[in-house]
């Protein structure tokens, strides 16, 4: 999913506020337990304010009715104190129906109070006093039971309310604990995260602006710091290309101007040459008809050196003829090229060259390889760095008739293959892998930048071909080169 700074931002907030909105919830609700918790204390103690009265006007007729009966007295004399009990009853009578809506139990306590109450006052004695002494004290014992429960239950109420509220401190402080240290290390994550790629594409801005050629940086961001990461990977490879395209083209221009240098030279010295040395070879050749029938020994020896001279005269003009060749300018466009004849005369020609000096060339052309269209100089410019590759790589063999390179050519399907073979040191697995790779080589500083074959699969792969390299170390590298007869953009024509 692609979410811009912004939108990360929007979405970080609406994470914060629905935090709080649901910290808020919960406390409110929190908040309404107490409520709840705090009115039933209020009716708690409401019940035990209207329980309070009828238990003090039955501890009171209790009292009462326990100094009647216990005092010493004569009946007769006790007989004027049993009319001040008719007024206690009524008001236990009272306020046992004021309760009996909150307290059902007591409803059957109440009628027997009532009817021992009328008993009393029908016919006041000690009898009925007595038994409405022991009424009284059993309500007084279930009073005295539900006071007890009320307490209890008030108690309860208190606990509850106190650790709801305790609960409440206890969460806020830690929500609001937890909300911070959660937005801190977010906040801290995001802008050290954000810190290490910015940091991570200055240095690389910084490294690609000096050359750098290594691997893209990884992008796992979807934001605009990631678009970002995107566009430098992709001016790296861009750059690189565009670096690329130049060195080849530096590559060619060079190749071009030391082929143009050479035939320059080659000319000149072939105008200056030519003259002396048909000079030489006329004296030579009129020695020779001179001396051809002079049996004497000195005539025959006479003859046998001129004959030598001539000999040389003409390879010296062979050796004119095949660099004129070589060297000869060619169109930078394509055009019918004869693989065979272009690889011996660039064998020709390099083989003046002091690191090809005990190397043998061994030939197997194929005689029925057709013409390819391709542009010469690059074909020119591809072996003669193969070719050097192959003697560099036979450097170390110092036997003679040891150094050799192996070049043969084939049709296959509808290309020219090309296969250069040398029994050189070859290549390990993992230099193998890297061959191809710009700037990577093995040779010592002064012999090699690692361009070559880098150069050699551009221009290949450019006329529609195709190189591989096969190598085994200690016994030598085979490299093959697959030349389409025609350009691909001039098949599809």
């Amino acid at each position: 999913m692609n979410l811009s700074l912004r939108t990360k931002g929007i979405l970080a907030l609406s994470v914060l506020i629905a935090y709080l909105a649901i910290m808020s919830v919960f406390l409110a609700h929190q908040r309404g337990n107490l409520v709840q918790v705090v009115g039933q204390m209020d009716i708690n103690q409401q019940h035990q304010r209207t329980l309070a009265p009828l238990a003090g006007i039955l501890t009171h007729s209790i009292v009462e009715s326990h100094v009647i009966l216990n005092s010493p007295r004569p009946p007769a004399a006790r007989a004027a104190d049993y009319g001040d009990l008719p007024t206690d009853f009524d008001a236990v009578s009272a306020g046992l129906q004021e309760n009996q809506r909150l307290y059902p139990m007591l409803a059957q306590e109440g009628v027997i109070f009532g009817q021992a109450a009328a008993s009393m006052r029908a016919s006041p004695g000690k009898f009925d006093l007595a038994r409405m002494y022991g009424i009284e004290q059993q309500l007084m014992v279930k009073l005295e039971a539900i006071g007890t429960e009320l307490q209890r239950r008030n108690d309860e109420l208190q606990r509850q309310y106190h650790e709801t509220q305790q609960f409440i401190g206890v969460f806020a402080v830690s929500a609001n604990v937890v909300g911070a240290v959660a937005s801190i290390a977010v906040i801290l994550l995001f802008f050290t995260r954000l810190a290490k790629d910015i940091k991570r594409l200055q240095d690389r801005s910084v490294a690609i602006v000096g050359g750098y050629a290594g691997e893209p940086l990884q992008n796992t961001r979807r934001d605009e710091v990631g678009g970002l990461i995107d566009s430098i990977n992709r001016m790296q490879v861009d750059l690189r290309r565009w670096e690329q395209q130049l060195e080849i083209e530096r590559q060619r221009r060079s190749h071009h101007e030391k082929m143009a240098a050479v035939g320059s030279l080659a000319a000149a010295i072939g105008h200056e040459v030519s003259n002396p040395i048909a000079a030489i070879a006329g004296v030579a050749q009129f020695i020779v008809d001179e001396t051809r029938k002079d049996d004497r020994p000195s005539g025959k020896a006479v003859n046998e050196f001129a004959t030598q001279i001539l000999g040389q005269t003409e390879r010296i003009s062979r050796i004119m003829r095949k660099l004129a060749t070589l060297t000869a300018p060619h169109p930078p466009e394509e055009e019918l090229l004869d693989l065979n004849a272009l690889i011996q005369s660039t064998c020709a020609f390099i083989g003046y060259d002091n690191r090809f000096r005990g190397v043998e060339f061994e030939f197997h052309l194929g005689h029925d390889v057709p013409a390819v269209t391709a542009v010469a100089d690059h074909i020119t410019q591809v072996l003669m760095n193969l070719l050097i590759n192959a003697a560099d790589a036979m450097d170390h063999v110092t036997e003679t008739g040891r150094r050799r390179i192996r070049i043969a050519t084939c049709t296959v399907s509808d290309a020219v293959e090309i296969s250069i073979s040398d029994n050189g040191r070859g290549m390990s697995p993992d230099v193998l892998a890297k061959a191809f790779d710009e700037s990577f080589t093995t040779k010592p500083d002064g012999k090699g930048r690692g361009i070559g074959l880098f150069v050699c699969k551009t221009l290949v792969e450019d006329a529609g071909g195709r190189i591989t390299l096969a190598s085994t170390e200690d016994e030598g590298t085979t490299v093959k080169l697959c030349i389409p007869l025609r350009p691909p953009h001039k098949a599809k024509g």
